[in-house]
């Protein structure tokens, strides 16, 4: 191992120590990676003083990059992200200053303090996020991680049959709705929802694991008040504190999830007062295609 593993908990989360990625994103690097990932779910690398390049050729050991939905449209990643591959977690505007009141972007983001999976409304979905903390506020600002693997492996017997082979349709335009986002007409040409399964198989450690986000609109084939009950009631459940990680930022930090098994969360803070700059990478997913399954 490239690293030594040190556990959060035993089974959810973990430290990655030793390891200097600006001269060690290698194939082998990635392959270790994997194997920590695939057991904790959620791993980080400490004090990685890495640039935007380095975490975008790191993060291409694991796979093809998702492109921001918004780069080249006028918004805030053109002038604030040189690359494409960058996804700008912050509260900055284009001149690096903190976000006015009425910004539109401030609604958008709220979005993100709600349980989520990074592009659950994508095709296919996301594999492994991988954000790195550049400027970290004094107090506050915290991600949370739920482990759906837990979760899942928690249920009742007769909750784990209910649910097997549901399908829930996931929209951007859900989640954010219910924080009094209003996307223009372009923005809902752009993106459609799509569906995915309730539970997944994990490729890698073939685990089973609950797929949920506030993206999740509602069950397919179920009366959508129904469908959202059962929604909210596996959130409630599964983000439960004995299956919770919260992790404190510091400067440096280059953490990676695994969406295909867990579900994340932002923490408030003074964001009209303290900076945030966090960058995220994310690999392109390869959750089975629910039209494909059906076929």
């Amino acid at each position: 191992m490239p690293f030594t593993i040190k556990p959060v908990t035993p089974t959810f989360a973990c430290e990655l120590i030793g390891a200097d990625l600006r001269v060690e994103s290698t194939p082998q690097m990635a392959e270790a990676t994997m194997q920590a990932m695939d057991a904790y779910g959620v791993s980080v690398f400490r004090d990685q003083q890495i640039g935007d390049e380095q975490q975008i050729a790191f993060s291409r050991l694991f796979g093809p990059l998702e492109s921001s939905p918004h780069f080249g449209r006028g918004s805030q990643e053109v002038v604030r992200m040189k690359y494409p591959e960058l996804f700008d977690v912050s509260n900055l505007d284009e001149n690096n200053q903190i976000l006015e009141d009425s910004d539109r972007r401030r609604a958008y983001r709220n979005a993100n303090l709600m349980w989520h999976t990074d592009s659950s409304f994508q095709p296919g979905g996301a594999g492994y996020s991988i954000l790195s903390a550049r400027v970290i506020p004094g107090a506050g600002a915290d991600t949370e991680f739920a482990d759906m693997r837990a979760a899942y492996d928690a249920l009742p017997s007769d909750m784990k049959r209910r649910i097997e082979g549901l399908v829930v349709e996931h929209s951007a335009f859900y989640s954010r709705k219910l924080v009094g986002f209003e996307f223009t007409e372009e923005e809902l040409q752009r993106r459609r929802p799509t569906k995915q399964f309730l539970v997944q198989t994990h490729p890698r450690s073939g685990r089973k694991s609950l797929f949920l986000a506030s993206h999740a609109s509602h069950v397919v084939g179920m009366p959508v008040e129904e469908g959202r009950a059962l929604l909210k009631e596996l959130t409630e459940f599964a983000t439960q504190p004995q299956f919770v990680y919260q992790h404190k930022w510091r400067v440096g930090d280059l953490l990676l999830w695994d969406n295909r098994c867990t579900m994340h969360r932002a923490t408030p803070f003074d964001d009209f007062s303290e900076r945030r700059d966090l960058r995220r990478t994310t690999v392109v997913g390869d959750l089975p295609l629910v039209e494909m399954a059906e076929a």
